[in-house]
């Protein structure tokens, strides 16, 4: 008898992209630290829309356009981005390829997932410990618009941060044991095995 094999996706597992997964709703608190992103999120979105549109209304209806908006427009796109990557850390919607992991098996595949996450996590750290650096050394200065400089540089160890609260979170969900999302075991196909005899021949 053919025993399981491989560990896939399936369909109606729990969604491996996109989705918020289990060990972080089932915490109160990482429910609203999910919530105070999301709102976040919105808010820095909303703020560069309007940004943008109070813009074009002062250079072409009022032909005065504003100096500070395309810097403060490209400040809130730099929030946009970093607050957005720990959300996609959170929810595990970065893209991936799959092609060599789904060959795994489960065992396997948490130990490739740990590592994975704990190289990201360096990343992080490096990104948000150099931004924190320069964004002290910046504290004084300020741009020809008039926008402090810190400012622009808050969101690299802002978002840096959330993200490995979200790294730190789901590595130690994996060590509990917690399921990869998305995974199951596959059964082998035994359509091609040649049916059983009931006992005493065939009729």
């Amino acid at each position: 008898m053919a025993e399981p094999s491989t560990v896939e996706p399936t369909d109606d597992a729990e969604p491996e992209h996109g989705t918020t997964p289990s060990f972080q709703r089932s915490n109160a608190a990482l429910r609203a630290l999910a919530g105070f992103e999301n709102a976040l999120m919105f808010i820095v979105l909303a703020g560069t829309v309007v940004v943008i549109l109070a813009q074009i209304f002062y250079r072409y209806a009022l032909e005065q356009p504003l100096s500070w908006s395309n810097e403060a427009a490209t400040d809130l796109l730099v929030y946009v981005a970093f607050i957005g990557f720990a959300i996609g850390v959170r929810d595990n919607a970065h893209v991936a390829l799959h092609l060599f992991e789904n060959r795994l098996g489960l065992k396997a595949r948490r130990g490739l997932r740990i590592g994975e996450l704990l190289v990201l996590g360096t990343v992080l750290a490096c990104v948000g410990l150099g931004g924190a650096i320069y964004l002290y050394e910046q504290r004084d200065v300020v741009s020809p618009v008039g926008i402090p400089l810190w400012s622009a540089f808050l969101p690299l160890p802002f978002g840096s941060a959330l993200g490995l609260i979200h790294l730190a979170v789901e590595i130690v969900a994996l060590l509990r044991g917690a399921d990869l999302p998305g995974a199951r075991t596959v059964e082998p196909d035994t359509s091609d095995e040649a049916p059983a005899v009931p006992p005493g021949g065939a009729a």
